[in-house]
């Protein structure tokens, strides 16, 4: 009769991942950058991330990965493209890597006027930190999810160098900020 209720609670762990919701689509990303002489944007589209949620002790918790190839940020400037992939030194670190763990369900969902809030990981040139993304924009079915995140990244935060030209004349300057849309759709079992 022990072996019974030990079996099972060896189960338990297993049956909550197999009936965990998980969503896969793609994101496109717009990053906005300053420096002493002008502002400039970039993009880097159809970026592949995997969501999952799934039941914890206090509600529904959000989990997610995605990986951003540093040499497809593109800025539509030679020069400028080559400065930026230096900076996150692709040579040895391709990726900027993305992670959500285990964020409740309820913190993410804009609220009214007042946007969700998502503590995102970041890993980039070899430093992982934390920013807070902002939820907004939240269209959903029961197949299909779509939502913004906007974020500031400080460069300095994660150990890196902004660019500059010109013998120091013209500087990127600390802050990027970054909008995501990400769009979703449940995965086949």
């Amino acid at each position: 009769m022990k072996t019974i209720p030990r079996v099972l609670l060896f189960l338990l762990p297993l049956w909550s991942v197999a009936h965990a919701d998980v969503w896969v689509g793609k994101s496109d990303v717009t990053f906005k950058g300053y420096s002493t002489l002008h502002d400039f944007e970039g993009t880097v589209t159809a970026v592949p991330l995997q969501v999952t949620v799934e039941d914890g002790a206090g509600g529904r918790l959000v989990s997610a990965t995605s990986a951003v190839e540093v040499q497809r940020m593109n800025t539509r400037n030679e020069d400028r493209d080559e400065n930026m992939w230096k900076m996150f030194n692709t040579a040895v670190f391709k990726l900027i890597k993305i992670t959500v763990d285990d964020v409740p369900e309820a913190a993410v969902r804009p609220a009214g006027d007042m946007p969700g809030r998502m503590p995102v990981a970041l890993t980039m040139a070899g430093t992982t930190g934390k920013v807070v993304a902002e939820v907004t924009g939240l269209r959903e079915s029961k197949e299909q999810v779509s939502f913004d995140l906007a974020f500031p990244v400080s460069l300095k935060a994660f150990k890196l160098t902004p660019p500059s030209t010109l013998a120091g004349l013209i500087k990127v300057k600390d802050t990027v900020d970054v909008k995501v849309h990400v769009t979703l759709g449940r995965a086949k079992s």
